[in-house]
C-alpha cells in the first residue's frame, strides 16, 4: 500500500515549475476578472458648488456599459482563464511529454486574456458606442481587479511560452 503513494510523489516533483506559475496566474486572473475594474467619480454639483454631490461608481469586470450586464470583457477573460485552467490541469495529469497542442492552447488563452486586460488598463475611460464628445472619461481610475488580473496574466504567458519552447521547439 505504501508503494503507490511513493510513486506519485516523484510525479509532482517532476512537473515543471512553469505549469505551477500558469496555475497561479489563472487563479489570480479569475479573482481579478470578478473584481472591480474601474472607479468612476460622479459629479452632480452645480457651477458654484464643486464638492457637493460627489460620489463614486464602480465598474465591475463582468459589466459592459450599454449592454447585457454579464457580457463584459471580464466575462470573456473569466471564460478564457477557466479554459486555460482546465488545460493546465490536463497538462499536469498527463505525462510530462504531452502534446504541444495543450501548451499552445494554454499560451493562446492566456495571451488573449492578457491583451484584453492590458487594453482595458491602457484605456480605462473608453466608452463603447458613445459619440466623440463622450468617447473617453478622463477621471476614470483603474481598480484592483484589473491590476491583479493583468499583473498575474503576463507571467503566466511567459511561463507557458517558455514551457512550449522547452518541450516542443528546442
Amino acid at each position: 500500500m505504501r508503494a503507490p503513494m511513493e510513486a506519485s510523489a516523484p510525479r509532482l516533483a517532476a512537473l515543471p515549475i512553469s505549469m505551477f506559475v500558469c496555475a497561479v496566474s489563472v487563479a489570480l486572473a479569475i479573482v481579478g476578472s470578478l473584481g472591480p475594474w474601474a472607479r468612476v467619480p460622479t459629479y452632480q454639483a452645480g457651477y458654484g458648488d464643486a464638492a457637493a454631490g460627489e460620489g463614486v461608481f464602480w465598474v465591475m469586470g463582468l459589466e459592459a456599459p450599454g449592454m447585457i450586464p454579464i457580457f463584459g470583457d471580464g466575462t470573456v477573460v473569466l471564460v478564457m482563464a477557466s479554459l486555460a485552467g482546465v488545460l493546465i490541469l490536463w497538462r499536469m495529469v498527463l505525462p510530462p511529454k504531452s502534446s504541444g497542442f495543450i501548451l499552445s492552447g494554454i499560451l493562446c488563452l492566456l495571451l488573449l486574456s492578457a491583451v484584453i486586460g492590458t487594453v482595458n488598463w491602457a484605456y480605462p475611460g473608453y466608452i463603447p458606442e458613445a459619440d466623440s464628445r463622450t468617447y473617453f472619461k478622463a477621471s476614470v481610475k483603474v481598480s484592483w481587479g484589473l491590476v491583479v488580473m493583468c499583473v498575474a496574466l503576463w507571467p503566466g504567458v511567459l511561463a507557458a511560452a517558455y514551457q512550449l519552447w522547452a518541450d516542443e521547439l528546442r
